[in-house]
């Protein structure tokens, strides 16, 4: 029988499985990630039974006898096989907001989301007089409808789209096309297979945007690939930060996918452009949006209003589909960094781990791509070309340069020898070289270089002692032998600084 572990946003630690009757092996749920090229023969030889196929990544889901997994993994042809989790949205704990992210600004200039798609997987959309769904999917096994039977999708939908209609609210892009994309039941859960699909089905149908208003505290190799692909398709992918934040902010408490590189993970905020308390934190943070009593769509043609990052979300991704419409020449990274540039820095200068780099801001006429205007030259000098909406600037003579202060930096780790699969927690400490003091706020980069694979790279702020904390999981991907731990380190007023550290995992 299928058991749904009752955590907020959490895929089920243990999958689900079927116990058949006369003591027959039990099966369990599971999807499969191939290196290569998809071998349906080899769950088939193993008695297993494939489900579904992915049309976009070697991925299959379906059931296998609990005794084959090993046998699996150890197929040269397999990556990984992982228990197909479930997981739930990210929360119910409320219209403000839209001010807040400057869409009025944005609809005067007549950007409005028009011609954008947008995916939303979720619990579904309902019929309301406030929404208009463009099509849509389920992938749940109990429904071939796409409507909403929990509410959460609905109140997702009308943050990005509710229409301008003079009914209800209004949605930040409400011109764009909104798709219920149905992966959760009306419990608010559902299977990771489920959300795969969804996503590959977003490919197959050429969304521009994917809102994805959930999120579980374990890594998915599958899921990583599906979001992976999703954007190297040219597709942003929206994600909620997740409602696991420690109440003074502290840890990395951000949940998958939004964790991933791919995905935009985004905190909340409320009309005060504080952190709401349950937003998550940590260096995976790219932006913030309003996501405390939020005002929507709900089921019964209703309106209410919920908390939480699953409701910031939304308001990313209409902001997303307004600045494509205003760019359309750009691509999805160039659209991904004018959401940074143009945000309105909060907390701590920079980007940090409350609110990445800001409250979301959807483009104006000022902001908006500009085609070059050529001015005439004198004689025997080039054109001039300067953006028609920027004036030309008279010199400005830079004042002398501060002397700039030096740094020292370690770095320790508890071991010099770890096991393979050990987690590596270093600490980078900073401190004045003359002054002998703490360095707070520097922005530490730690690149760890595994013997294996790709190098990863995390960005920390120092804390009051100066001190950056910082972690990394070893795995058969990053290999056995030495971890290059390197890190430069970057303050107002001070020299660039470095270290570097070996440790061995055998």
């Amino acid at each position: 029988m299928k058991q749904i572990l009752s955590i907020v946003i959490a895929f089920s630690l243990f999958a689900p499985f079927v116990q058949q009757a006369n003591a027959e092996v039990p099966t369990e749920k599971v999807i499969i990630v191939f290196k290569d090229k998809i071998d349906e023969k080899l769950v088939e030889k193993y008695n297993g039974k494939v489900d579904q196929v992915s049309n976009h990544v070697p991925v299959v889901t379906g059931e296998v006898p609990v005794t084959a997994i090993d046998n699996l993994e150890q197929s040269n042809k397999v990556v990984s096989v992982e228990p197909d989790q479930v997981i739930k949205v990210t929360g119910q704990v409320q219209d403000w907001g839209i001010e807040k992210v400057s869409a009025p600004k944005s609809w005067k200039a007549n950007y409005t989301g028009a011609g954008i798609k947008v995916a939303v997987l979720d619990t579904g959309i309902s019929t309301h007089e406030d929404l208009h769904v463009a099509g849509g999917v389920s992938f749940t096994s109990y429904t071939n409808s796409y409507s909403d039977d929990n509410g959460h999708g609905t109140h997702v939908a009308g943050i990005i789209g509710a229409k301008n209609n003079q009914v209800g609210i209004v949605g930040v892009a409400p011109d764009a096309s909104i798709y219920a994309v149905k992966v959760l039941d009306q419990e608010g859960s559902g299977y990771l297979s489920d959300i795969i699909l969804g996503i590959d089905w977003a490919i197959t149908n050429k969304m521009d945007i994917i809102n994805l208003s959930l999120g579980a505290p374990a890594d998915s190799l599958a899921l990583k690939q599906a979001v992976d692909r999703a954007y190297n398709k040219g597709i942003l992918v929206v994600a909620s930060a997740g409602n696991s934040g420690n109440t003074d902010g502290s840890g990395d408490t951000v949940q998958y996918p939004a964790k991933y590189d791919s995905t935009i993970a985004v905190a909340a905020i409320d009309s005060q452009n504080m952190r709401g308390i349950f937003s998550s934190t940590g260096t995976k943070v790219e932006i913030a949006a309003p996501g405390v009593g939020i005002l929507s769509t709900y089921l019964g043609n209703k309106y209410v209003k919920m908390d939480g990052t699953s409701m910031a979300a939304p308001y990313v991704a209409g902001v997303l589909a307004i600045l494509k419409q205003a760019n359309p020449t750009m691509s999805h990274i160039q659209l991904r960094q004018k959401l940074q540039t143009n945000a309105i820095d909060l907390g701590v200068q920079g980007r940090d781990p409350f609110y990445g780099y800001g409250l979301a801001q959807a483009p104006t006429q000022a902001n908006a791509v500009v085609s070059p205007v050529t001015t005439e030259a004198p004689v025997g000098e080039a054109p001039v070309t300067t953006p028609s909406s920027q004036p030309v600037k008279a010199p400005v003579i830079s004042p002398k340069p501060v002397q700039k202060k030096k740094i020292s930096t370690t770095i320790t780790t508890a071991k010099s020898v770890y096991n393979l699969g050990n987690t590596i927690w270093p600490t980078v400490k900073v401190i004045d070289t003359v002054s002998k003091k703490p360095v707070s706020g520097a922005v530490v980069k730690l690149t760890f270089t595994p013997p294996k694979g790709k190098a990863t790279t995390i960005t920390v702020k120092t804390n009051s002692k100066g001190i950056a904390p910082f972690k990394y999981v070893t795995t058969k991907k990053s290999g056995k032998g030495t971890y290059k731990i390197s890190t430069t380190i970057t303050g107002a007023n001070y020299v660039t600084g470095s270290a570097s550290k070996i440790v061995k995992v055998k």
